[in-house]
């Protein structure tokens, strides 16, 4: 059995669609099988495939633009991999990424899926950042509670848990965001903290493209997600929930007023007291997630002795060890 099948939908991506091949091509990872699905491209992308000549490559042409999430699940068909790495053809990997996805999957028998950190570059390759996501799976858990703690063409997956969780088309543009979750119901999730794929970003990226129906459907997911605590937050709640995770939305700054400050730490503390009657996350955890997103908002807005006096503020060592280490992860984001 080959081990890993890595696969790339294709729609008009000639400007980069080498680039990312043969960033596949020069792993240093040799046992994998690279399924490209061309979904209809109008430009050279299928000249350019075309023109490879290694047997780990197949090639398959939709009739019809079947668009992405129907092309990714008739993919995942086509994967006989223990593992199936995801991989964007506008983005590129670093030789050493399948390699360290691979023995992490290895030697964590209860991990269903790992993704890795990113470099992002524009469409001239220059670094124009960098993309850091937690570790864990404890804290992981938490965090998609608020927002997707993955980089979608840097997961790789156990064949048999894609297999059986299909990307959802009634999640269109956040079909991986909603997949995650369901992953995450039903076992472990991790990022290795390793710089793994070169992210490109650029003007006609889906989540450019389609912001506003995106930010849409995030909300649902999030509705979703909150239903587990039974809660069906207002919109004023949805709300705080969100705000610490768009204080620089579109690259400006949000200004938040002291009566909104408020109202974010009573959300918080609402989490926090559903929480400890549901038990569906470490109440620690919660704890000290929920603190470090207060961090985050009171720097935002230069309130720095309210850090470490929030209403739901715990002293208990775990608490703090984990908040330390949170505070750790986000100056280094």
């Amino acid at each position: 059995m080959t081990k890993v099948s890595i696969l790339m939908p294709v729609y008009n991506a000639e400007r980069y669609l080498s680039e990312a091949i043969n960033s596949i091509l020069n792993q240093t990872f040799k046992d994998w099988e690279l399924i490209i699905i061309n979904d209809g491209s109008t430009d050279n992308s299928e000249k350019i495939i075309n023109n490879y000549r290694d047997d780990r490559i197949y090639y398959i042409r939709n009739t019809e633009n079947l668009k992405l999430i129907k092309t990714l699940n008739k993919g995942i068909d086509y994967c006989h991999g223990k593992y199936i790495a995801r991989m964007d053809a506008d983005d590129s990997c670093f030789p050493e990424r399948l390699r360290y996805q691979v023995e992490f999957l290895d030697n964590n028998h209860d991990y269903m899926m790992c993704g890795t950190n990113a470099v992002v570059v524009d469409g001239h390759y220059n670094k124009t950042g960098k993309i850091r996501n937690l570790p864990d799976d404890n804290l992981l858990q938490v965090n998609l509670l608020f927002s997707p703690p993955f980089i979608h063409p840097s997961v790789m997956i156990r064949r048999e848990v894609l297999r059986e969780n299909r990307y959802d088309e009634d999640y269109k543009h956040v079909e991986d965001y909603e997949l995650w979750c369901r992953i995450a119901k039903q076992g472990k999730v991790a990022n290795l903290q390793k710089d793994l794929l070169a992210y490109r970003w650029h003007d006609t990226n889906i989540s450019v493209l389609n912001n506003q129906v995106q930010e849409e459907m995030k909300d649902k997911i999030i509705r979703e997600q909150l239903k587990m605590l039974d809660i069906e937050p207002t919109d004023e709640e949805l709300y705080c929930h969100k705000i610490t995770f768009r204080l620089y939305a579109s690259g400006r700054k949000q200004n938040i007023s002291i009566q909104q400050s408020e109202a974010v730490s009573a959300w918080f503390e609402k989490l926090l007291r559903q929480n400890k009657k549901i038990k569906k996350y470490n109440q620690d955890d919660l704890k000290a997630f929920l603190w470090a997103r207060w961090a985050v908002l009171c720097i935002s807005q230069k309130k720095y002795s309210k850090i470490f006096s929030p209403a739901f503020a715990s002293y208990h060592p775990d608490v703090l060890t984990q908040l330390f280490k949170l505070f750790f992860f986000l100056k280094n984001k």
